[in-house]
């Protein structure tokens, strides 16, 4: 399943593979894990206050209002992650419309089954390794995120109904497979977790006699016994006791195999050809490299390993099995550590033979296996000539015989498929860095993928070659584990390489290997063969075709963690479908990742450093480069284009022959794009500027900022028209640096950062008066009169705006003109006495952006018209104003517009005298300002609380949200703003409130190369 939910640790989104426990605020989280208990059903209002909120937290004061901004934070998540599921709230209660599939716990409630249907079937192998993935859906304990009664109630249930069957289970099917050891060490942990349960104590007891440990099963039986008789539960004594004396019964039959003993003896069909031996007489062998007593964190990798080589009795079983996983991983190692491990069920012996397929001297083929194999049982080889008689010996010796063959360094299927009929009565394990497909659709192999190491086990593997350095500087530890990312190798290398410098800090190494050539050669030290990163992938490397080099390295020029084929394909120059080929082929090989989606590929960043220097050394590598990043600026003009058809947008550079940017359906689709891509879209500036593409850099920040504005991701804002605005300095283009220089100072309002705001203003206004830049000019005075607005400073905020709006009247440029009508109306609206000059002013500004369609312009437009209509008392024209504002947000989606007719719709509502409705969106737009941490936003919407609360005589609270207004107003020098609730907090104290309002307004933006309106709230 690609999108699903977990509530079996903290509560999650689980995307394509990835358990995403940050996607929301805690208590919206909170409300999520209470819903995915009962997906389908009704929770009542009350019910879901004792789930959310304990008994040490306030309940909120409207839990119906509360309810109502969650389930629109929810759904809003739902629609922007594209996750099919609706949320329902009403007085009723709350339900979560959800495929129950699509939850964690319901998953392992349809694994448990599928696996009890296999043990019925007598599969136990299956019906473990089955049960063994359910258990694996556990991340932590239930429910972590919510600590009230009704959590802890369902945790006890789901503990004593599912967790506890599902352990039972796994340690029933470990004893009938002869495992009982990992039987008891399971039974010993839960009963720790969950003890008096009398299913795990029956088991117990019979796991530690099938371990041959009779004392202590007779022990932890008395023990037991007591406990119940104790408690006063006779029955489960006397059940314990039954079990225990029907166990040790004189030539009872258990119900579990004893474990399969090292040395056990077979009778064998044996050939008398070995040596001049008798039959039965063939020594065992042993062709193994030394035990890897080092390998920390492959518990998982190696019960999988059992489970697949051994039978229902413990046994092993003739079986082929495939170990697979990316370069430097650690396949080798834990197959050598789980092979001494399993040298016991093999008495004919264990041979691990390496096949040299990553390249570094000549590869074996199946005949040099065959004939290894035949000298290491002593056959006198050169006896025989013909490879199809050698063959032939090989398939009579090991007839009958328990052999493990391991296959180490695989590289092809036909390395290996001519082996398996010979070796059919033995286990085999292929190890090997690609996924033999050929192998695959012609045999029904098992597959085992060693993946990255988990923090604790990389923690445990510093700790173990570096001492108590790794516990004394625990910031330099981290930062090398980060660098790691878990790859097995370069732990190791890192380890080794902090062991021989005992000198240094652990921080000083993490910093020196940031250098991705020191990271890379690491290891590297004139020693044959090679053992560094760089060797390791570069085996994996040469062993693709020349395409798929390509597409390697073009991935190393990616700017981001996941990419698209689209992109790739861009850069390329080769069609779609054959780039996807390529990108299947490097899938298989364990260099990149496709975790799920059907067009997103993910990097290991040691891999994407390697390919990276691959790149460097292409013959085109400077037209590569360009051409994907033109594929981002191509395909965000395009979206630009859909979601805002009204905006003006900067001129395209010139753009390469045949790129295809990406297609998108509808506007939602463009603007689900943006989102998705924001991390790479942002880095691709970064790069474009790294590599001289200024024609780039001075674009795309205009056509991101205005998506990026309407979910409040004003740091990546900042970051691309810094970076602009910086280039542009660098290469004396003053247009482009006024442009972002404006851009800067427009987002720092909005963020409440005023006086380095009105530092970058100043600076762009000498630039437009310099180059005698006329819209430029209108941009800047507008967005300079909000910060005089801001700062208190009215009569400088109206005429500076009016000189705006005189200035776009003469150009003529509509949404220049449109714009500077609202803010000249903002400004006389706060300088009092001017609302019917205020109301015309709206009233154009909003023909005109209706006549060039300019949604989110219209939106801002229509609820300040709402707001001055609401203070006119003309309440039936201010809500025909909300109204249409909201049925345009319900389409673009801009969540900051959203949050101000929010505000205003509370003021309207309080006007009307439906204070309950007046809370509910106050609630709602406070819920909003906290998404997209708009902290002015949040100031306006506690502002209209506080009248809201005063108005129900409700004054101590009112006081305390109104300080809490003032306080952000005044931390983001909002300074008017400031002192008028300051004023209005005066009087309350004097006994009496005049409930003055007026909030602030938008800001704008130079226009082409940065054209559009961005962040108008």
């Amino acid at each position: 399943m690609e999108i699903g939910f977990g509530i079996l640790g903290q509560t999650a989104l689980l995307m394509h593979g990835n358990v995403v426990v940050n996607a929301a605020s805690p208590r919206l989280l909170q409300v999520l894990a209470a819903l995915l208990t009962a997906p389908g059903r009704r929770i009542p209002v009350s019910g879901m206050v004792e789930w959310v909120w304990s008994e040490q937290e306030k309940a909120p004061l409207d839990p119906l209002a509360t309810l109502h901004q969650y389930g629109l934070r929810l759904r809003q998540l739902f629609a922007e992650k594209g996750i099919p599921a609706g949320v329902g709230v009403s007085k009723a209660g709350c339900m979560l419309q959800v495929d129950p599939a699509s939850i964690d716990y319901r998953q392992l409630q349809a694994m448990m089954a599928r696996a009890r249907t296999y043990a019925d079937r007598g599969d136990h192998d299956r019906a473990h390794v089955e049960a063994l993935a359910a258990l694996r859906l556990c991340r932590d304990e239930p429910l972590v995120d919510l600590r009230t009664a009704r959590a802890d109630q369902w945790r006890t249930r789901w503990a004593r109904n599912d967790w506890v069957p599902a352990n039972a289970f796994v340690a029933a099917q470990q004893l009938l497979l002869g495992q009982a050891e990992l039987a008891v060490a399971r039974l010993e942990e839960v009963d720790g977790a969950h003890p008096m349960e009398l299913s795990l104590a029956t088991l117990r007891v019979r796991a530690l006699l099938a371990a041959g440990r009779g004392l202590d099963a007779t022990e932890y039986f008395r023990r037991m016994r007591a406990e119940f008789q104790r408690c006063g539960d006779f029955g489960a004594a006397d059940e314990l006791l039954a079990v225990y004396n029907e166990a040790i019964k004189p030539g009872s039959r258990s119900a579990f195999p004893a474990p399969a003993r090292a040395g056990a003896t077979v009778a064998p069909d044996v050939s008398t050809e070995v040596s001049g031996r008798g039959p039965g007489e063939m020594g065992p062998v042993r062709h193994l490299p030394p035990d890897a007593e080092t390998v920390v964190g492959r518990e998982g990798t190696v019960a999988e390993l059992d489970a697949f080589t051994t039978d229902s009795a413990g046994q092993s079983r003739p079986v082929v099995v495939m170990v697979t996983g990316a370069p430097g991983a650690g396949k080798s190692t834990v197959v050598v550590r789980w092979a001494h491990r399993a040298a016991g069920r093999y008495p004919q012996g264990v041979v691990l033979l390496d096949l040299r397929g990553d390249g570094q001297t000549a590869g074996m083929t199946a005949a040099d296996v065959v004939e290894t194999l035949l000298e290491l049982l002593d056959v006198a080889v050169d006896q025989i000539v013909s490879p199809v008689a050698r063959a032939a010996r090989l398939t009579r010796l090991l007839r009958g015989r328990r052999l493990l063959v391991v296959l180490d360094n695989v590289a092809r299927t036909e390395q290996v498929a001519p082996l398996l009929p010979v070796l059919v009565g033995c286990t085999v394990v292929l190890v090997t860095r690609q996924r033999l497909s050929t192998l695959l659709a012609a045999h029904t192999i098992p597959v085992v993928t060693v993946g990255p190491l988990s923090q604790e086990a990389a923690q445990a593997l510093l700790q173990r070659r570096v001492g108590l350095r790794a516990q004394q500087d625990r910031e330099g530890a981290a930062r090398l584990m980060r660098l790691c990312q878990g790859h097995a190798l370069a732990l190791t290398l890192v380890a080794n390489r902090a062991a021989a410098r005992a000198g240094m800090r652990l921080v000083t190494l993490a910093e020196a290997l940031r250098d991705a050539d020191m990271l890379l050669d690491l290891g590297d030290d004139g020693d044959w063969p090679g053992r560094s990163l760089r060797s390791a992938f570069t085996l994996s490397y040469q062993s693709l075709g020349a395409a798929e080099q390509r597409v390697f390295a073009l991935l190393g020029l990616h700017p981001g963690i996941e990419m698209s084929s689209e992109a790739i394909a861009a850069a390329d120059g080769r069609g779609l479908s054959a780039v996807r080929r390529s990108l299947d082929v490097l899938v298989a090989a364990h260099l990149i990742e496709h975790p799920g989606d059907m067009d997103r590929y993910r990097m290991l960043d040691l891999l994407q450093m390697y390919a990276r220097s691959l790149a460097a050394q292409l013959p085109d590598f400077v037209v590569v480069r360009r051409r994907m990043l033109e594929f981002y600026l191509l395909s965000a003009f395009r979206g630009h284009e859909l979601v805002f058809p009204g905006r003006d947008r900067p001129a395209l550079p010139a753009i390469s022959d045949g790129i295809a940017p990406t297609v998108f359906a509808t506007a939602a689709a463009a603007r689900q794009w943006f989102l998705r891509e924001r991390a790479t879209l942002t880095a691709v500036v970064a790069v474009a500027a790294r590599a001289g593409l200024n024609d780039l850099v001075f674009v795309l920040p205009s056509l991101t900022a205005d998506v990026f504005d309407q979910y409040g991701h004003y740091h990546d804002i900042i970051s691309g028209f810094g970076i602009a605005a910086s280039t542009a300095a660098e290469v004396g283009n003053g247009y482009a640096e006024a442009s972002a220089l404006n851009d800067l100072g427009q987002v720092l309002l909005l963020m409440g950062q005023d006086t380095q705001a009105e530092q970058y203003l100043t600076m762009a206004l000498r630039l437009v008066d310099e180059h005698d830049i006329g819209i430029g000019r209108v941009t800047v005075l507008m967005n300079l009169a909000r910060r005089h607005l801001h700062a208190g400073r009215t009569e400088q905020a109206v005429e500076m705006s009016g000189e705006a709006l005189r200035a776009a009247r003469s150009l003529g440029e509509p949404e220049r003109c449109a714009a500077a009508l609202h803010r000249h109306a903002d400004a006389l609206l706060e300088q009092g006495g001017h609302q019917l000059e205020a109301l015309d002013l709206y009233r154009e500004a909003l023909a005109v952006r209706e006549r060039i369609n300019d949604v989110p312009g219209r939106i801002l437009t229509h609820i300040a018209l709402g707001d001055l209509l609401r203070r006119l008392e003309r309440f039936d024209d201010a809500e025909e104003q909300c109204r249409r504002a909201a049925a345009l947000a319900d389409r673009s989606q801009h969540l900051p517009a959203v949050m101000k007719l929010n505000t205003v719709l509370a003021r309207l509502r309080h006007a009307q005298g439906d204070d309950r409705l007046a809370l509910q969106h106050a609630h709602r737009a406070v819920e909003l300002a906290d998404r997209t941490a708009h902290a002015t936003g949040r100031g306006r919407a506690l502002d209209t609380l506080a009248e809201i609360l005063l108005g129900t005589g409700n004054i101590d609270d009112a006081r305390v949200l109104w300080e809490r207004a003032a306080q952000l107003f005044r931390d983001r020098e909002r300074l008017g703003q400031a002192a008028r609730i300051e004023a209005v907090l005066s009087e309350l104290d004097a006994g009496w409130v005049p409930l003055a309002r007026e909030g602030e307004r938008d800001t704008v933006a130079i226009p082409s190369p940065r054209v559009g309106g961005l962040g108008d709230v």
